[in-house]
This record gives C-alpha cells, sequence and structure tokens, in this order.
C-alpha cells in the first residue's frame, strides 16, 4: 500500500534562469511530463536576452550596465553614420569617380597613411598607456573627441588642394590610432568594471555583439542618408555636425553613469574632502556623479607624484636620525620638492601604504597640513588616517589603488 501511494505521488518542478521561468516538468508514476507555459514572445525575448546580453544577466553585470550600454549602442551608431559620409569623402578625394586620379596615386596615398597611423599608434601607447586604467572616464571622452575630429577632416579633404589631401589623410590617420589605443584599452577597463562574476570575456563579447548590431542598423540607415545629403556640401555639413554633437552627448552620458568603485586621484581626493569635511565616507554612487573626469581637481595646489625616487629630497632640512627611523618604520615617504609632491614606497609596500601616501599627499597639496617638505605624520594623524580607511573599505574597492604609481621602490640597505 506504501509502494502504490508513493507511485500516485506527483511532484512539480519549475526550472528558473536568472527569475524567468523556462519550464514546469512534472513527475508522476514514473513518468516525466514537460508543461511549458512560456509563450512564443517570452521564448523570443530570451533568445535576443541570450544573444546580446551576459550570461546571468542582471546579477553577473555591475548595476550601470544597462544604462551605460544604451547610451553606448546610440553613440555608436551616429559615429557609423557619420563614418559613411565621412569614407564617401575620402573616396572622393582619392579619385574614385574621376578619370584622371590613378590607382598607383591612391595605393601611394594609402601606405602613408597605414605607416602613419602604426608609428603613431607605438608612440601613444608608449607615452599615454598607464595613464588609461587611471582615468578611463576621460580618455573615452578623448577618444570620441578625436574620432569625430578625424571623421571632421576627413570630410574637408575632398575641398583641399591636391597636394595636401595626402598629409591630411595621414592625419586622420594618426588620430584614429589614437582613438584605437584610447578607445579600446578605455572600453577593456569598463568591461572589467562591469564584470562582476569573472566574466569578462562574455561581457565583452556581448558588447562586441551589440555595436555590431548598431553598425548593421547604421548600414541601412547609411544607404538612405548617403543619397539624400551627398549632392549637397551644405546638407552633408549639417548632418555631420548634428551627428556629432549628438554622438558626443550620447558619450559624455554614458560615461557619466558608470559607477567605479575603484579609488583613481579624481574619485580619491573627492572622498578625502569629504571625510575631512563631515568625517564620513561618501558612498561609489555620489563620488561618481561628482567626479570631475573631463577638468580634474582643481583642488590640489601641487601635483602629486606617485612612486618618485628619492633623488630630489634635500637632506639639508632634515634630521638624518628621525629619518632613518622613519623609514625603518614605514612603507612610504612623502616630500616635497621643484614644486611637487613625490611619494616614495618600499619594497614591500602595499595597496593600503598606496592609499595612505597618497592621503598624506594630498593634505599638503591642498594645505590640509602645516608640512613643508618632508611628511613623517604623527601618531594622532596615523590613527586618523586608520579610522579613514576602516570606513573606506566597507564601501569602496581597496584591492587596487590606480592612482598612477610607477614601480619604483626603495630598499633600506645597511
Amino acid at each position: 500500500n506504501e509502494y502504490k501511494s508513493y507511485l500516485r505521488m506527483k511532484i512539480r518542478i519549475k526550472e528558473v534562469d536568472v527569475g524567468e521561468t523556462k519550464a514546469v516538468l512534472s513527475f508522476k508514476d514514473d513518468n516525466l511530463a514537460i508543461e511549458s507555459n512560456i509563450s512564443k514572445p517570452t521564448r523570443l525575448c530570451s533568445l535576443l536576452k541570450d544573444m546580446f546580453l551576459p550570461q546571468g544577466y542582471p546579477d553577473s553585470v555591475s548595476d550601470d550596465y544597462m544604462e551605460y550600454q544604451v547610451w553606448d549602442t546610440l553613440q555608436e551608431l551616429c559615429s557609423s553614420l557619420n563614418g559613411t559620409l565621412a569614407s564617401h569623402a575620402v573616396f572622393k578625394g582619392m579619385g574614385v569617380g574621376d578619370n584622371s586620379a590613378t590607382a598607383l596615386g591612391a595605393t601611394f596615398s594609402w601606405l602613408l597613411k597605414d605607416g602613419a597611423g602604426m608609428v603613431s599608434n607605438i608612440l601613444f601607447a608608449w607615452v599615454k598607456g598607464t595613464e588609461l586604467d587611471i582615468d578611463a572616464k576621460r580618455w573615452r571622452l578623448f577618444a570620441d573627441v578625436v574620432n569625430d575630429l578625424a571623421m571632421m577632416i576627413d570630410l574637408i579633404s575632398p575641398l583641399a588642394p591636391a597636394h595636401l589631401f595626402t598629409p591630411l589623410l595621414c592625419f586622420t590617420s594618426v588620430c584614429r590610432s589614437l582613438v584605437g589605443v584610447s578607445g579600446g584599452c578605455t572600453r577593456a577597463t569598463i568591461k572589467q568594471h562591469q564584470a562582476k562574476r569573472n566574466n569578462a570575456a562574455d561581457v565583452s563579447a556581448k558588447d562586441s555583439s551589440q555595436a555590431q548590431l548598431s553598425n548593421l542598423i547604421g548600414l541601412f540607415l547609411s544607404f538612405i542618408i548617403i543619397n539624400i545629403v551627398s549632392s549637397s556640401i551644405w546638407l552633408t555639413w549639417c548632418t555631420f555636425l548634428s551627428l556629432a554633437v549628438l554622438h558626443l552627448f550620447f558619450n559624455y552620458k554614458a560615461c557619466s553613469c558608470l559607477v567605479i568603485r575603484t579609488l583613481n586621484p579624481n574619485r580619491y581626493s573627492l572622498v578625502i574632502d569629504e571625510f575631512l569635511a563631515s568625517n564620513n565616507i561618501p558612498n561609489p554612487t555620489v563620488v561618481n556623479r561628482k567626479e570631475p573626469f573631463i577638468i580634474g581637481n582643481h583642488n590640489m595646489k601641487l601635483s602629486i607624484k606617485m612612486g618618485d625616487s628619492m633623488r630630489f629630497l634635500d637632506i639639508k632640512l632634515l634630521n638624518m636620525d628621525n629619518l632613518s627611523m622613519y623609514l625603518g618604520k614605514s612603507n612610504y615617504l612623502v616630500y616635497t620638492s621643484s614644486n611637487i609632491i613625490r611619494v616614495c614606497f618600499k619594497i614591500n609596500s602595499t595597496e593600503r601604504d598606496i592609499l595612505e601616501g597618497f592621503y598624506f599627499a594630498y593634505l599638503i597639496s591642498c594645505g590640509y597640513t602645516t608640512a613643508t617638505h618632508t611628511l613623517m605624520p604623527s601618531p594622532t594623524e596615523l590613527a586618523t588616517f586608520s579610522k579613514f580607511f576602516d570606513q573606506l573599505q566597507q564601501q569602496w574597492d581597496t584591492t587596487l589603488a590606480p592612482l598612477g604609481t610607477s614601480e619604483l621602490r626603495y630598499v633600506l640597505t645597511e
């Protein structure tokens, strides 16, 4: 009887994928029945979600993901449309449709353009590569401004004298190489921020799919726009400038909505200012909304150089016994030289030491302390920072400190 009662039992299970019902299963009398109540429109939405959004969305990405992607997709569409206008102008300048133009001349111009872009790519990555992680928002916006500048010059190039066409083409290639480095690297940084489950590759792949969809829509719209505006130079410029303004606006909105939890110099200085004013740590959302990622922080009277050398240290102004004792127990040294606040770090310094060094350097830069040359924090000042850091850890990611610190370290030797 107990066995027959067991056979008459029915088990009903609902399979859920990130809050979305996928299927309802029934187990009865050793049989499996699938009771799917998902409509076709729901299945289509689920398919599109799987195709264009990271697996596990929205739990697998940051809270600002969707807002950023909407603005980013819109700017991608504007850039695609303007790119078509620029390409049309370049082809016209290279002689497409002109019987007097030669293939050799066009090839020569194209090779010079590519060469200029390759050289500038290498040089820009060498000079500015380390700054891209620090100010991802600023360099992201920089990339789009330069991209619009390059397309604007492309539109001008057919109107310029023939001997200036190749130099202009090379200049736009240089601009696009800067766009490629700064835009590509900052996009990787942003994707790393958005990935909450160590799924940066999936987030990047779906971002690429969204961009391709936007470009595909732009391709179809370009067929319509190019036929309408190509016959009028004024209509072409009005269309280009309107799209360029929208492009920059959408990019600004995209950068503004990002809530990055690591502390770069701009965000960290805002946190320190608020702590000194109210004894509280502001949350990442508030700080990111206030972050001056275009113009930077103007509160600092002196620049700060993180991970600098001790070669500029003026030992005549120091007590060598106190300095030796301090270097023995501390992992950093803050001093001022040539109107620059230099922070030196010991070989075994941690991310906390880097944050602490910048904290005291910022106090000097903004006039919060009376130290004029070398700052050796007092026990009271160190206790204040410990309180500050304990609160900081509760809301911010302190495992990374993108403050532009070099790899130069000092080692005490006998």
